[in-house]
């Protein structure tokens, strides 16, 4: 509808009836008088297009690439909600020590290791989420990336496949030093939760992002990425 409105509202009907006077067909009419004057037209029109697809993310993020069963894509989406309520707590002024209050409620404690409110927090920031979501049945907790990853690996729901497009809910752990290795062996820094995809962007919700709660938007295929667990 977007596309047809553009061109019996845009091009001047004076264009199409020289080519006719000129003795032109439809197709040379089009070829050489109306796509070059729609271009760009043509372009912010597919834009709108894209700008219309129907969205399940507040804000203009996509969510789901694909149909979930129902109670997939619910547990996901409580992941999400959960993480984002957290937006903006910082460790600066304390804000953040609900959350590492509430990881260290989950019994038994991963590594039997108390976190502190001087720790490093991403991990905890995830697993918390997920327990107050009620997921840690199928998001194993943890305090450590790099030991997350070996328990999503144990369960079978590590993925890190560069065409992989993520999904509200994954979690994505990233290896800043994966420049020098391309590799998807090395060790893990960081670690936040997809909130959705827009494009070739990846949107995600990171505790202890410069010591708070924040959203990071980086490219599909980063270098970054070390890989993804699965919940």
């Amino acid at each position: 509808v977007i596309m047809r409105t553009f061109f019996q509202t845009t091009i001047p009907d004076s264009i199409i009836e020289s080519g006719k006077i000129d003795g032109a067909s439809q197709l040379r009419i089009f070829v050489q008088l109306v796509l070059p004057l729609a271009l760009l037209g043509i372009l912010a029109a597919l834009a709108a297009v894209y700008l219309f697809v129907p969205q399940r993310i507040p804000g203009g993020w996509f969510g789901f690439a694909y149909d979930l069963p129902a109670g997939e894509a619910q547990a996901r989406m409580a992941l999400v909600d959960t993480a984002c309520g957290w937006a903006g707590v910082r460790e600066d002024d304390g804000s953040h020590r609900f959350i590492i209050d509430l990881y260290n409620t989950i019994d038994p404690l991963p590594q039997g290791y108390t976190v502190t409110y001087d720790d490093a927090w991403c991990a905890a920031f995830g697993s918390a989420a997920a327990l107050e979501a009620g997921l840690l049945d199928i998001i194993p907790a943890e305090c450590s990336c790099s030991r997350q990853i070996k328990l999503f690996q144990d369960l079978g729901r590590w993925e890190e496949d560069d065409g992989y497009l993520p999904l509200p809910g994954d979690i994505l752990f990233y290896d800043w030093d994966l420049p020098r290795s391309f590799d998807c062996t090395g060790w893990s820094e960081h670690v936040g939760i997809v909130v959705g995809t827009y494009g070739p962007f990846i949107r995600v919700m990171e505790g202890n992002r410069d010591d708070d709660a924040g959203y990071r938007t980086i490219w599909r295929n980063d270098w970054c990425i070390r890989g993804y667990g699965l919940p």
